[in-house]
């Protein structure tokens, strides 16, 4: 007769506790090979990010993408400046478009009269110097210096923060849980995120993982640091979700053996 099993979240089990034997000896991921394979993650956000960037810009304003395109194989002389003017028109008119009061009241002018020829004159009088600024959540133009600072209101059209934040959340809970723990910078590192009762990552679980690394960060960034003195090298982010990081060699675990193995060798020496 099987067993019955116990009433889960009606009485009190082990299974938050319950940690797979087979686990035991497995090799910690080291607080190096985890930094990087964080650094490694980051880096391919910032990318998609970038390109997400690119995309909803290409598809609000394809005007403008296209006459990038021809300025860039139109033919030097008359061609070039004739494109150049139409390109510069296309680019002030979309950050007056996001912001209004951004540019000059002659650039204004010459962008609502749609005179390409004026907006050009315009630019090259005041000498403008255009610096992107994508931390600045506003854009800003002195008058004196000429200096245009483009931030996120305008240059991106949204808020920057929102989507850098989706894009994490949304990275390390899919590719966590579609890479079987390994998401590409921990994939690079030979290491990948298990759950000590030896159960598979779900998608939830790989949710509330990603979703945990706010609480790590909220702490002033010590719950990433418990990775130093914490038995299991556990962050606040594991805990949460019950998980370890472990080391493998060309994709798979490591085994006791061939950690006795690695032991042996280093006393020998």
């Amino acid at each position: 007769m099987k067993s019955k099993k116990p009433d889960r979240r009606r009485v009190v089990t082990d299974e938050p506790m319950f940690l797979d034997p087979a686990l035991l000896g497995t090799p910690l991921a080291s607080p190096a090979r985890r930094a990087t394979a964080y650094v490694a993650d980051l880096l391919f956000i910032l990318l998609l990010v970038i390109l997400f960037i690119f995309a909803v810009n290409a598809a609000r304003y394809p005007a403008l993408l296209k006459t990038y395109g021809e300025y860039v194989v139109a033919a030097p002389g008359a061609a070039k400046e004739a494109a150049g003017r139409k390109l510069g028109a296309r680019f002030y008119g979309m950050l007056h478009e996001r912001n209004p009061n951004l540019v000059p009241a002659e650039m204004k002018a010459a962008l609502e009269s749609g005179n390409d020829s004026a907006l050009a004159a315009s630019v090259s009088a005041r000498d403008l110097n255009v610096v992107f600024e994508l931390d600045a959540k506003e854009s800003t133009f002195d008058e004196e210096s000429g200096l245009l600072r483009l931030g996120s209101d305008v240059v991106v059209g949204f808020r920057a923060f929102a989507v850098g934040v989706s894009v994490f959340i949304a990275y390390f809970t899919i590719l966590t849980w579609a890479g079987r723990g390994r998401t590409p910078g921990k994939a690079l590192t030979r290491i990948r995120v298990v759950r000590l009762d030896g159960r598979k990552l779900n998608l939830w679980d790989s949710f509330g993982r990603a979703g945990g690394y706010a609480a790590s960060a909220a702490t002033g960034g010590v719950g990433f640091l418990e990775v130093f003195w914490h038995p299991n090298r556990q962050t606040i982010h594991d805990r949460i979700v019950g998980t370890v990081v472990t080391r493998e060699r060309r994709g798979r675990r490591i085994s006791k053996q061939e950690i006795q193995e690695e032991g042996s060798h280093v006393e020998g020496v």
